[in-house]
């Protein structure tokens, strides 16, 4: 909500809310979610004054009066934070269109496959229109299973201006990880569609269509993104499908994108806070047991498996069993229950081992990725010579919000330069672009210098320069698209493909390491 603090945010969101309300000639009133009146422009007005929005509505039976302090306006509702009279006590009053409420709900709670037909029509109609005067060839929502194209997406070929244009698009009922991951959806399109044609029919653009206020991490990695190989640029706009609207985004330089509007990081705590349970936990399996300090609690693991995790404190707590592993479920550690642990670490030292003579056993075959991530981190050498095993953190800095929040490895080699490291121990179509959004974080940190201020990497002079990217998996199970999105890296970011033998569960080993985008080493300009 908008907050109401002097004379002139009160002036402001009095003219705001009136021209809200003169879109219908009737509102109901509800408070606390319960109808209370219906209102029109003869029965209700709003004031300012001194310095404060008074909201006052009357009928044959009552009136009342409101002091605003905050307000939201919606598509089909006006919500008021507001007090009376003497009270300090808050109530929320909403003013709902009632027709366009209905509307609202009813699209919301059409199944997802409706929600993007209507979608790709929306735009088909949107790019159709006078703004853009494009020419529709083609729209659908259909998979593309030749290039690895999930049907998740709207597709559209335009003819704009003379030009061949592709555009690609996310309804706003996608989760926000398929709205991130269309940025490789559109390259490998994009890609697959100029290779198919000679040059005066290729795509001239790529124009992605997001969700307004949704495109962050899409905007991102825009910015470090190059398709001109692939004789094209590329545009984004943010949709909003209820009213119909397209809004061009512009995007950032690479230079405001390290420079400015960092994400919020959670950095590693220096020093353990005391646990009661550390020294009996670790004795249960005292070579195999791994800890890290991760957002204020101590993870125990076994390569890579979490077992448990203790809230530091005055009181520390310990939860213990293993995710998505049905016959353990969380339980408080107690005295109790201590036995019930020592069973379940027993099982996991038993199963998660490259020796296991069961490896169909949940415990050996959950969570792959992060096992080759603690092999990594145990033995940053076997990757490369050059890093500096004294230093090698994982899941740091990991940044806040509801659109990225797990990453890998971070190190150092014995020149100073910082060194990220994305791992994948399966086919994952977005790897590259998972390892620029961490690369990204690194990158603006160091330019701030953070790992300096905070003590990370003690001892070294820290190379000013920007990050190594390593891009691992096995050998064999990079995705059939990765040569396509990777190619797209920005040629200033020296990002490596590196295939590890197909056994690392037996020991790490470098089969191929090459780099995967075009370009000298160099640093990003600033």
């Amino acid at each position: 909500m908008l907050s109401i603090t002097n004379n002139q945010e009160a002036a402001e969101a009095k003219y705001a809310l009136e021209r809200a309300l003169l879109e219908t000639a009737e509102w109901q009133l509800l408070v606390a979610d319960a109808l209370t009146a219906v209102l029109t422009r003869d029965n209700c007005e709003f004031s300012v004054e001194w310095g404060k929005l008074i909201f006052a509505w009357w009928d044959d039976q009552r009136s009342q009066n409101w002091r605003v302090t905050a307000y939201d306006i919606e598509e089909a509702e006006v919500r008021l934070q507001v007090t009376r009279g003497l009270k300090t006590e808050i109530t929320t009053l909403t003013l709902r269109n009632e027709l366009r409420w209905q509307e609202k709900v009813e699209y919301e709670n059409l199944e997802l496959s409706e929600r993007r037909l209507l979608y790709a029509q929306t735009l088909a109609e949107l790019f159709a229109g006078e703004r853009f005067n494009a020419k529709v060839q083609r729209a659908t929502t259909g998979a593309d299973h030749s290039h690895s194209i999930p049907g998740r997406y709207a597709r559209l070929i335009l003819k704009l201006h003379g030009e061949t244009v592709l555009a690609i698009g996310a309804t706003e009922a996608e989760a926000q990880t398929d709205v991130d991951n269309i940025i490789a959806a559109g390259l490998i399109w994009l890609a697959g569609f100029n290779s198919s044609r000679e040059a005066n029919r290729q795509a001239k653009r790529l124009v992605y269509c997001l969700p307004a206020g949704r495109s962050q991490t899409a905007i991102e990695r825009m910015t470090l993104l190059d398709v001109s190989h692939l004789g094209a640029r590329i545009e984004c706009l943010e949709v909003d499908e209820r009213r119909r609207e397209l809004i061009v985004v512009p995007l950032v330089t690479q230079n405001e994108l390290l420079n400015t509007h960092p994400r919020e990081l959670d950095w590693p705590e220096k020093s353990p806070a005391e646990n009661l349970w550390r020294e009996r936990i670790l004795r249960l399996a005292p070579a195999r047991i791994e800890i890290r300090q991760l957002a204020g609690k101590e993870l125990y693991s076994i390569n890579g498996l979490e077992f448990a995790r203790a809230s530091l404190g005055d009181k520390p707590r310990v939860l213990f069993g293993v995710a998505g592993l049905n016959e353990s479920p969380a339980e408080l550690l107690t005295e109790a229950n201590f036995d019930r642990l020592a069973n379940l670490v027993g099982e996991i030292a038993h199963h998660r081992s490259s020796e296991s003579g069961d490896r169909r056993n949940p415990l050996y075959r959950l969570r792959g990725e992060v096992w080759l991530e603690s092999l990594l981190r145990q033995n940053i050498t076997a990757l490369d010579a050059g890093f500096d095993e004294r230093f090698v953190y994982s899941q740091i800095p990991a940044w806040r919000g509801d659109e990225r929040s797990v990453i890998d490895l971070l190190t150092v080699t014995h020149k100073g330069r910082l060194a990220v490291i994305e791992v994948k121990a399966s086919e994952d179509a977005q790897l590259p672009l998972q390892g620029l959004d961490y690369w990204l974080r690194v990158e603006q940190a160091r330019l701030r210098g953070e790992f300096r201020r905070r003590g990370l990497f003690s001892g070294i002079e820290l190379a000013d320069q920007a990050p190594l990217l390593y891009l691992v998996a096995p050998r064999l199970r990079f995705h059939r698209t990765f040569a396509i999105v990777a190619r797209c890296l920005s040629s200033q970011i020296e990002a490596y493909q590196v295939g590890v033998n197909a056994n690392w569960r037996a020991g790490v080993r470098v089969r191929t390491c090459e780099r995967v985008n075009d370009g000298i080493n160099q640093e990003l300009s600033e």
